[in-house]
C-alpha cells in the first residue's frame, strides 16, 4: 500500500510541473517526482529479491531429500541436476511449477553413456564411452549404439544457416546426456534459453557457460573413470584366461 502511495505522490508531482510557472518549481516538482518513482521502484525490487530468495531456500530445502555433494539449479527453480559421489548417483529433477515437487531419476554413474554441450542445436563438446569424440550415441558414429535421427531441415538447410547466424550471438545452451533408461535415453539440461539472440560477450551467457562446463567435464571425469575401470576389468580377465 505504501509503494502505490509512493507511485501515486509520483504522479501527481510530476502532472505539477506542466501547472506550475516558474522553472524552479517546475525542476523541483521533476526532481521530487523522479526521487519518489526511483524510491518506490527500489522498493519493488527488495520484494522481489526477497520472494526469490524464498523460492531459492524453498527449492533447495526439497532437494535435500536427495543426499548430493554437487548441484545446480535452473533460473526458474523448476529444473535440478544433483550429484552424489559417495553413492555414484546422478539426480536429475524436474518439476511443472513452483507449487509441486520434484519428478526424480536417478542415473549410476556407469549408466552415463554421453555428454555433450550444445549452442543452438549444434554440438561444441562431445564425450562418450570408448573414447572423446570417438562415436556419438546422438549421431551416425562409428561405435554408436543408439541412432537418433536428425530433423530434415537441420540437414539440408546446416550449410545456408551456418553462413547466416553469427558465431557470436546464441539463444540457447544445453547439457545432453545419454543414459541407460530405454523410454528416455537422452536428457537435456537447459543452462541458458531466449527468445532473442544473446551475446556471447554478456555476463549471462558467460555464468550459462561456466556452469555448463562445469558440469560436462564433471560428467566427462565420470565417463573416462568406468572406461579406465572396464579396461581393467577386461584386462584382468584376458590375463586369468592366459594363465588357466
Amino acid at each position: 500500500m505504501n509503494i502505490l502511495l509512493t507511485f501515486i505522490a509520483s504522479g501527481l508531482f510530476f502532472i505539477l510541473t506542466f501547472i506550475v510557472d516558474t522553472l524552479g518549481a517546475k525542476l523541483i516538482f521533476l526532481f521530487i517526482a523522479f526521487l519518489l518513482f526511483k524510491w518506490g521502484s527500489h522498493q519493488i525490487q527488495l520484494i522481489e529479491n526477497g520472494k526469490e530468495e524464498e523460492i531459492k531456500k524453498e527449492t533447495e530445502k526439497l532437494l535435500q531429500e536427495f543426499i548430493h555433494s554437487q548441484s545446480t539449479i535452473s533460473d526458474d527453480y523448476l529444473n535440478a541436476l544433483l550429484l552424489d559421489e559417495a553413492s555414484q548417483t546422478l539426480f536429475i529433477a524436474t518439476r511443472e511449477n513452483l507449487e509441486t515437487g520434484f519428478d526424480v531419476k536417478e542415473f549410476l554413474f556407469n549408466e552415463i553413456y554421453e555428454s555433450s554441450i550444445e549452442e543452438d542445436g549444434k554440438q561444441i563438446a562431445l564425450i562418450s564411452r570408448g573414447g572423446l569424440l570417438g562415436g556419438t550415441l546422438l549421431d551416425d558414429g562409428g561405435n554408436s549404439l543408439v541412432y537418433i535421427m536428425e530433423p530434415e531441415n537441420n540437414k539440408k538447410n546446416d550449410t545456408e544457416e551456418t553462413e547466416d547466424i553469427s558465431k557470436d550471438i546464441v539463444s540457447k545452451l544445453s547439457l545432453k546426456l545419454v543414459v541407460d533408461d530405454l523410454a528416455s535415453p537422452i536428457i537435456e539440461y537447459v543452462f541458458l534459453e531466449s527468445e532473442e539472440k544473446i551475446d556471447k560477450d554478456s555476463d549471462e551467457y558467460k555464468d550459462a557457460a561456466k556452469e555448463c562446463k562445469k558440469w560436462h567435464q564433471m560428467i566427462s571425469v565420470l565417463i573416462k573413470r568406468h572406461d579406465l575401470l572396464n579396461k581393467v576389468i577386461i584386462k584382468r580377465y584376458e590375463d586369468t584366461n592366459n594363465v588357466i
